[in-house]
């Protein structure tokens, strides 16, 4: 009996330090990739006919990592949202007119993207200001 218990916690634990590692990796990606607001900002403003609200801004993202990366964004607009602006808080990002969602960064690059961010309307008709997105959401595509 005391094999088997010795056993099950060598299991155990060497599952946990697996599991600490991709942990680990999973959060390096997504460090990896820096919004830098300070060098983004608001290009365009509009509703639709459907009541959809496009924020169109020029976004900087730095790669600092030495590889490659494939991503998603997702732009944060919680003041748009408490105002009435928007239904939701979170906007997906897209790039160009065919709603392309994943983004790409080269190896230690860093590139400026024009990025729709796309949401429903909800009361009001205005933004509440000229700045880029509080924060971006990033969601690395393996």
């Amino acid at each position: 009996m005391r094999n088997t218990t010795k056993i099950f916690m060598i299991l155990s634990l060497a599952t946990i330090a697996v599991g600490v590692i991709l942990i680990a990796r999973g959060d390096e990606n997504q460090s990896s990739l820096t919004y830098i607001k300070a060098e983004s900002y608001h290009s365009e403003f509009k509703i639709t006919k459907t009541n959809e609200v496009i924020i169109t801004e020029k976004i900087h993202i730095q790669n600092r990592s030495h590889d490659s990366k494939s991503f998603k964004v997702i732009g944060v607009y919680s003041e748009d949202f408490n105002e009435g602006l928007l239904t939701k808080e979170r906007l997906n990002g897209y790039i160009g007119n065919r709603k392309q969602e994943i983004l790409e960064l080269d190896a230690n690059q860093e590139q400026t993207f024009t990025i729709n961010f796309i949401g429903e309307k909800e009361t009001i008709n205005t933004k509440q200001d000229r700045n880029p997105p509080e924060e971006i959401v990033f969601t690395v595509i393996e």
